[in-house]
C-alpha cells in the first residue's frame, strides 16, 4: 500500500479535524492542519466579490479545522487526502458506514447536470471506485476517451524551421544568422496542421498529473493508454496561459467538458468558487445543490403524469407597469402542476432542523410563493419546505386565515424526506399528492 493510500481519511459534514489525532488510522500532523489553514488564509485574502465565503466550506478552529456543508475531496500538498461525505440520518437508523453513505451520495450526485454554470455528465459515475478522488479521475478519463475515439483536434500552428524549400515567410534575421554559409536553406515561418493544440496540451498535462495522483490500477492503466495518443503533443508548464490560447468554436464543443475537468485538476479550481495553490486538489460540491437536484429528479420520475418545473421562472414578485419595472424574480425549486386543477410549490433545504423549526426568512419566502402564484390565477393548494429527516422537529403546517370568513389565504407545510428509506420514491409521491 502506498503512502498516499495510507493518508486517506473519510469525514462527514461539520466534522472537526484536529492536529495530532488519528482518523481512520491516519495521523493528522500539524503540517496537515497548517496547509489547510493556509488555504483558508489564501481564500480570505482574496475577498472576491460575489464569491462564496471560504468559511462556508472550511473554517479554522482551535488546533484544527472544521468542514461544513460541502462534500467531495480535497488533497493537501503533503498528500493528505480528505474525503468529505454528507451527514445523513434516517427514521430507523443513522448511516455510519462510509460505503453506504458514499453509495447514496453517488446516487444523488448522478442527478447533477450543471455546477457553477458548467455542464457535467455525472450519470455514469462508477461506484466501484474506492474513493471519490478515483471516481472523479475516472470521470475525466471517460470524457478524454470520447475525444480520442472521435479524433484529436488539429489546428494550424505557426512553425519556425530551417528548410530546403521556402514554405512561408522568410525570416531575414534568422536567415542571415543561420544560413550565411549554406545559402541553399531557407529559415522561414509557416503554418502546419498539427494536433499540438492548446486543448490537447492541457489534456496531456492533466493525464501526466493524474498519473502521479491516482492509485487505482484501472485508472492508471487507462491514463497510460491514453497518453500514447499524445506523443506528438507538448505538455504545458503554464496551464492558465494555455487556457487563454483556446479558440472557442464549433470544433471546440466536444472538448468543452474535458477542458472543464482539466481546469479542476490543473488550476485547483473546484465546482465552487475556491481555488488556490495551498491545496493539490479540491473537488467540492455544495450539498444544498445536490439535495435540490436529487429531490427534483425523484419528483420528475415519480410524478411523470404531472408538469414539473425546476427553478421555475414564470413570475416576479412585482409586475411591470407604465411607471415601474418588474422586480425580484421568484424562483422556487419545484413547481408541480396537476393539469389545470392544482399547483404545489416546494423549496428544498439541506439542513437538519432543530426544535426551532424553519427560519423566518424561509417561511416568508414560501408565503410569497403562495400568494403571488395565486394572484396569477394558479390554484396553489399548498407550499412545502422539504428537509432531510430530523428527529427533532415533526411534520408541521402553518395556515393563514381571513378574520371574517375564515377563508384560507396561505398554507405552508414542513415535510421531511428519509434519504435512507427503501421506499423513497413512493415517499416523494405521497409528499406531493397527499394533502
Amino acid at each position: 500500500m502506498s503512502n498516499r493510500e495510507k493518508r486517506l481519511i473519510t469525514v462527514r459534514e461539520f466534522q472537526p479535524i484536529f492536529a495530532e489525532q488519528y482518523i481512520d488510522g491516519v495521523y493528522i500532523s500539524k503540517k496537515d492542519i497548517q496547509e489547510l489553514r493556509n488555504y483558508i488564509d489564501e481564500q480570505n485574502s482574496k475577498k472576491l466579490a460575489g464569491h462564496t465565503g471560504i468559511n462556508e466550506f472550511l473554517k479554522p478552529i482551535k488546533n484544527g479545522v472544521q468542514v461544513n456543508n460541502y462534500v467531495g475531496i480535497i488533497q493537501t500538498n503533503s498528500d493528505l487526502t480528505i474525503e468529505i461525505l454528507p451527514k445523513i440520518y434516517g427514521k430507523n437508523w443513522k448511516a455510519t458506514d462510509a460505503h453506504i453513505i458514499r453509495e447514496l451520495f453517488l446516487r444523488m450526485i448522478r442527478t447533477i447536470k450543471r455546477v457553477d454554470g458548467k455542464t457535467f455528465n455525472m450519470a455514469n459515475l462508477n461506484s466501484r471506485k474506492s474513493n471519490l478522488l478515483e471516481l472523479f479521475i475516472s470521470m475525466f478519463l471517460a470524457e478524454s476517451d470520447q475525444i480520442i475515439k472521435r479524433g484529436l483536434k488539429s489546428t494550424y500552428i505557426a512553425v519556425q524551421s530551417n528548410e530546403k524549400f521556402l514554405k512561408g515567410k522568410l525570416l531575414m534575421m534568422q536567415q542571415l544568422r543561420k544560413n550565411s554559409i549554406n545559402q541553399s536553406n531557407f529559415y522561414n515561418e509557416f503554418d502546419e496542421f498539427l494536433i499540438n493544440s492548446p486543448e490537447n496540451q492541457l489534456i496531456k498535462t492533466t493525464l501526466e498529473f493524474l498519473l502521479s495522483q491516482s492509485r487505482d490500477n484501472t485508472n492508471l492503466r487507462l491514463i497510460r493508454e491514453q497518453l500514447q495518443f499524445f506523443n506528438l503533443v507538448d505538455s504545458t508548464r503554464y496551464p492558465e496561459r494555455t487556457y487563454q490560447k483556446i479558440q472557442v468554436g464549433r470544433n471546440y464543443n466536444y472538448y468543452e467538458q474535458t477542458i472543464d475537468w482539466c481546469r479542476i485538476f490543473l488550476s485547483r479550481k473546484s465546482f465552487t468558487s475556491f481555488k488556490g495553490s495551498s491545496l493539490a486538489i479540491a473537488i467540492l460540491f455544495p450539498m444544498e445543490n445536490i439535495f435540490e437536484s436529487y429531490i427534483a429528479a425523484l419528483v420528475k420520475k415519480t410524478l411523470s403524469n404531472c408538469q414539473v418545473s425546476s427553478q421555475d421562472k414564470k413570475y416576479s414578485l412585482f409586475d411591470k407597469t407604465s411607471e415601474t419595472k418588474a422586480g425580484y424574480n421568484l424562483r422556487p425549486d419545484l413547481v408541480v402542476r396537476r393539469g389545470n386543477t392544482k399547483t404545489t410549490i416546494a423549496d428544498t433545504k439541506w439542513k437538519i432542523l432543530d426544535g426551532n423549526g424553519p427560519s423566518q426568512a424561509d417561511v416568508y419566502q414560501m408565503y410569497a410563493y403562495y400568494t403571488r402564484y395565486r394572484q396569477k390565477n394558479e390554484n396553489v393548494d399548498r407550499v412545502i419546505l422539504i428537509y432531510p429527516y430530523s428527529e427533532n422537529y415533526p411534520n408541521s403546517e402553518y395556515r393563514s386565515l381571513t378574520t371574517e370568513m375564515q377563508k384560507l389565504t396561505a398554507r405552508i407545510q414542513v415535510k421531511f424526506v428519509d434519504l435512507l428509506s427503501n421506499s423513497i420514491e413512493s415517499d416523494i409521491a405521497e409528499l406531493f399528492l397527499l394533502s
